[in-house]
């Protein structure tokens, strides 16, 4: 690879590899997202489920719910918190009492249902004693939360402005401070349940009697999701190093063929250039020799014009062989779908002209080609391909050897043939042999015919594939020393 191509393919493989990272950044920020969201909302479903069991159950034994207390007043004794100027009960934080349900069977002596127990307060006051024992349930809401703690659930019985913990239905306390606030939250919310963000409880409520029934949850319940989110997050950091790792080995992967291209095309330039280069300097040499000889005839000078035109055409053939390289695929996609023409009659034609050649170097030409043989393409394009293989041949046969030139069908292919015996294409040479300016030993060829047929650029066999590629077809090439060499072209019938 040249210095210039690196900058260029460095800069490829970043954006390659950030793309890559940034793609598999936003699924996996999206796919967290929702699982964590997911997590949340069965969370939450199911503090509200249970919430509406609570409220439930408790509205259906009458017994938790007496007509009148053990309510506590309000702090005026009317039952009712002074300013509340609509009429609608609001309950202040010293209209607190617990109601206990149904007495508990007689045996201990020593139970939480003996008499109202006050709840625990949140600015550490002791609860009163109730037996030998007290109703002292964790707090929920506000700042200190609950953490991953079971589900524990306050409920309380509301009304006229009163408020009775029911104890039986209750596994936690909201604080004094926070409960008079939380219970005015939630009885003026329209909705049966819902989160109040202020107190950090979740709640449900239903009427009951002649109050209201609320059942409350600490917010974080329906914090699961938090540690699940954490977790993921170190999931996705590791997936990320590894997708980070495969990425730099795919990026390579990937960009291979690019590499190779811009190798092959700074090749292409370079050999080009080189092939280039000795006509042009035989040419100028020429022209200088011409320039100190100016005052011969140009009949004495006969032989530098000669050679300067046959470096020349040289120069020609090679561009005309340059600029048939760049063109099939372009025609192929351009002559869409291209015309039937008549394959046989065209092989025909070419066996025809190389026959004479041929027969100036003394070679046994056989040829056999079946009739009415169609392909679709571009008549002249396939002529060119035919010419470079029959060329091919005559120029890399021995004296007195053969070539021969079959065409056939077989299925719904075309089978052109074209075999010479003499000296077999070596192993390593074979793979190479249709890239742009290689030539195989040159030993191949025998001295008479280079002396007759300039040397070659190396173009012919890879503008000759690049012609069946264009026309959907392939070119093979097969040398033993027992069967010789054998270029094989298949292409599509009409």
């Amino acid at each position: 690879m040249s210095q210039a191509a690196a900058p260029l393919l460095r800069k490829l493989r970043l954006k390659f590899i950030a793309l890559n990272m940034a793609l598999a950044c936003v699924v996996l920020a999206a796919s967290f997202a929702t699982i964590c969201y997911m997590d949340y909302r069965s969370d939450v479903d199911e503090v509200y489920r249970t919430l509406a069991i609570t409220v439930n159950r408790a509205g259906e034994r009458p017994q938790l719910v007496p007509d009148h207390g053990p309510l506590l007043p309000a702090p005026d004794g009317t039952g009712e918190t002074a300013g509340a100027g609509d009429g609608t009960a609001t309950y202040g934080p010293d209209a607190v009492a617990q109601h206990e349900g149904p007495a508990a069977p007689s045996g201990d002596g020593a139970s939480a249902q003996e008499a109202p127990l006050a709840i625990g307060s949140a600015g550490g006051d002791s609860a009163p004693e109730t037996g030998d024992e007290q109703f002292a349930p964790p707090q929920i809401g506000g700042p200190h939360g609950m953490g991953d703690n079971a589900l524990p659930v306050a409920t309380y019985y509301c009304e006229s402005g009163t408020i009775a913990q029911i104890v039986d239905q209750s596994s936690a306390a909201v604080p004094d401070s926070l409960l008079a606030s939380a219970l005015n939250l939630a009885a003026a919310d329209p909705q049966s349940h819902g989160y109040l963000a202020d107190a950090g409880l979740f709640f449900a409520k239903r009427e009951a009697g002649h109050g209201l029934i609320v059942a409350f949850a600490d917010g974080g319940a329906a914090s699961s999701w938090q540690g699940l989110a954490w977790g993921l997050a170190g999931v996705g950091v590791a997936a990320l190093g590894v997708l980070f790792l495969l990425n730099l080995q795919l990026s390579t992967w990937a960009l291979g063929p690019v590499q190779r291209a811009w190798s092959q095309q700074q090749q292409f330039i370079a050999d080009a250039s080189h092939e280039l280069k000795t006509p042009l300097t035989v040419i100028l040499a020429n022209n200088a020799i011409l320039r100190q000889r100016g005052g011969e005839t140009v009949a004495s000078q006969g032989q530098w014009i000669e050679s300067t035109q046959m470096e020349a055409e040289r120069m020609q053939a090679l561009v005309t062989d340059m600029l048939d390289l760049a063109r099939p695929a372009a025609i192929a996609s351009a002559e869409q779908p291209a015309p039937a023409l008549d394959f046989s009659r065209l092989v025909e034609g070419e066996a025809l002209t190389f026959e004479a050649v041929a027969f100036e170097r003394n070679l046994v030409w056989e040829a056999a080609v079946a009739e009415g043989v169609s392909v679709r393409g571009n008549a002249s394009r396939l002529q060119r391909l035919v010419a470079v293989l029959l060329d091919n041949a005559c120029k890399y046969t021995d004296e007195g050897g053969t070539v021969e030139v079959t065409l056939r069908t077989e299925g719904a292919e075309a089978v052109l043939s074209v075999r010479n015996s003499g000296e077999p294409i070596a192993r390593e040479d074979l793979p190479h042999l249709f890239d742009r300016f290689y030539r195989a030993d040159k030993a191949r060829t025998q001295a008479g015919v280079q002396a007759a047929v300039p040397e070659g650029y190396g173009l012919g066999l890879a503008i000759a594939a690049d012609i069946a590629q264009a026309h959907k077809g392939a070119l093979t090439v097969s040398s033993t020393a027992e069967e010789g060499t054998a270029f094989t072209l298949r292409l599509p019938l009409a």
